[in-house]
């Protein structure tokens, strides 16, 4: 029976799986500085079009304040989490995002920091499917246990992603298509 209900559950997981490669730009508001950065970042996301695991990097960027173009190491500056964009009405969504920086999570495994004192970032959005285009904004933030520090909502920012899909597109939570 148990081998019965695993090939349904087998093939339902292979229908909804969707591997995606995305390149963007966005636009991130420093509120300390008032400095506005426009950086360009790649992702590549693996799972289901409710909820994926990310990898993202950034490439580089360019600060609006100084005139300056940033390049960046490609390790120093990226991220693995898991981003959910649950269909809310339409081509809309929300954007839930929850992700650490992998120097960070190096510098765990070869114990020259701890874990409570490693910020698990943040960032809480809306936006919206114009074909493979993704548009979405909100803010960016941070969390850190030891010695407790939380700011959910540090900066503003807007995200423009072209999407490369391979497999599901992303549905509303009302089963209609983007």
């Amino acid at each position: 029976m148990k081998k019965l209900l695993l090939i349904p559950v087998l093939v339902l997981s292979a229908m909804v799986f969707s591997i995606a490669f995305n390149v963007g730009i966005g636009f991130n508001l420093d509120m300390s500085s008032g400095s506005l950065e426009t950086p360009v970042f790649a992702e590549l996301s693996v799972g289901t079009p409710l909820i994926r695991g990310v990898v993202q990097s950034y490439i580089f960027s360019f600060n609006w304040s100084s005139f300056v173009v940033k390049g960046y190491s490609i390790l120093d500056h990226s991220s693995i989490g898991l981003v959910a964009t649950p269909g809310v009405f339409n081509n809309f969504y929300v954007r839930l995002q929850l992700y650490w920086s992998l120097s960070h999570l190096f510098q765990i495994i070869e114990g020259s920091r701890k874990p409570q004192g490693t910020p698990l970032y943040s960032r809480i959005g809306f936006g919206s499917y114009i074909g493979k285009f993704m548009l979405d904004g909100g803010f960016a933030g941070y969390w850190i246990l030891e010695p407790f520090s939380a700011v959910p909502f540090a900066r503003p920012y807007l995200a423009l992603n072209y999407s490369f899909f391979t497999g599901v597109q992303p549905v509303s939570l009302t089963g209609e298509e983007f």
